[in-house]
């Protein structure tokens, strides 16, 4: 309902988004804290309700999202290297999961990352998108 709605997007099949490469997005400023795990800063959007907020108080300049340690090894992957399928395969010898379980969950997160514009997926021959 609050979000945009995202026309005229092509779907891509299976194949193409198990072979396209996950790439973090630059403008995030990265952390490691204490317990090895990443703390992504991405500047906060000035919308119309952020301003409103501000001026009843502080807002602060940048969001900020905590990666498990799960969540920190996909990130270190997302180079733009590696293949969607190869962190599939890496997550199931890791963490003793069946090939389809591996790949629901990577799936799912890697898409939740790409519609927080944290990572980005270069699609052979398509130009570069969000969707997983």
């Amino acid at each position: 309902m609050f979000g945009r709605k995202r026309t005229g997007q092509q779907r891509i099949t299976r194949e193409q988004a198990l072979a396209a490469r996950p790439f973090r997005n630059p403008e995030l400023e990265v952390e490691y804290n204490d317990a090895g795990e990443i703390e992504l800063k991405r500047p906060r959007r000035r919308t119309w309700w952020v301003n409103l907020l501000a001026k009843f108080g502080s807002v602060p300049e940048y969001q900020t999202l905590t990666l498990d340690k799960v969540g920190t090894a996909v990130w270190d992957l997302c180079d733009g290297e590696h293949t969607v399928r190869e962190l599939i395969d890496r997550l199931a010898d890791e963490h003793k999961l069946s090939r389809k379980e591996a790949e629901v969950s990577m799936v799912a997160y890697l898409r939740q990352l790409a519609q927080r514009g944290i990572i980005a997926l270069a699609i052979e021959g398509k130009k570069e998108t969000g969707e997983a």
